[in-house]
């Protein structure tokens, strides 16, 4: 199938039909898995799209608190910081990957690991098999629904009411391979001080440079290993710092050129 044109990737840009179905029908949710069946994405009641760190960090809870498991939490480097906090309120071992599941799976084939993802949407889970699988993930989710007795809107402000508001963006930008690479030297030698009006407290180069700007603020820079381009996330505890953040995260890569 041609997915009308588009990548078959479960984010806010290509659910537009869900959404209008879910506004149309009066549905308590629609529950969206990318091509292939092993990425998650969803969209709640009201029509807003719940994104996979999102997804995330409502089923590590869900495991946790309502199946009582255990076990070790991998989440890779775009990730979001709402599974560190979930991971140290329950006492649970933590573990940051360089991006892509294949880091996610090797934990999972040598430990007792609950649940392993990755900012794209794939999702593991404990008791399954190691591997992302969006159809179990979903019906997870059916699940919290079911028993917290609350839309998934509801239980992502529940869960920030309690760890803190977490708000996440990304934009990619065209970047040739010697800007890349000027732009990679540039945050290992002379990093800046502040950025979207946050002070820097410190770069973490596990997998391209992420500038962590406190407890629930960062941005991370990180070049494609398959296009001529660099991504660049970012996570805050607003929708405008988010925006703020990117801004001057693009304004800095544009700087390389």
């Amino acid at each position: 199938p041609s997915f009308g044109g588009l990548a078959p990737e479960p984010i806010a840009r290509n659910l537009g039909p869900a959404v209008e179905a879910v506004r149309a029908r009066g549905a308590r949710a629609a529950l969206v898995t990318d091509g292939d069946g092993d990425r998650v994405g969803a969209v709640d009641a009201t029509g807003e799209v719940v994104d996979a760190q999102r997804i995330f960090a409502l089923l590590l809870q869900h495991l946790v608190e309502v199946r009582g498991w255990r076990g070790s939490v991998i989440k890779t480097f775009a990730g979001t910081r709402m599974v560190d906090k979930l991971a140290t309120r329950y006492g649970l071992p933590f573990r940051e990957t360089p991006i892509g599941f294949k880091y996610v799976c090797e934990y999972a084939l040598k430990e007792d690991v609950l649940i392993g993802g990755e900012e794209s949407g794939g999702i593991g889970i404990k008791n399954h098999m190691p591997e992302r699988d969006g159809l179990l993930c979903n019906l997870l989710l059916a699940e919290i629904m079911a028993v917290r007795g609350r839309t998934l809107g509801e239980q992502v402000a529940a869960l920030m009411e309690e760890i803190g508001p977490h708000f996440y963006g990304r934009q990619d930008l065209p970047l040739a391979g010697d800007a890349r690479q000027r732009l990679l030297n540039r945050l290992a030698s002379d990093p800046p001080a502040s950025i979207g009006g946050f002070a820097v407290e410190r770069v973490d180069p596990l997998d391209g440079y992420k500038l962590v700007l406190g407890p629930s603020r960062w941005i991370l820079f990180r070049p494609s290993g398959t296009e001529p381009l660099v991504r660049v996330y970012a996570e805050g505890e607003s929708p405008e710092e988010v925006e703020r953040l990117l801004a001057d995260g693009l304004r800095l890569v544009a700087s390389t050129r």
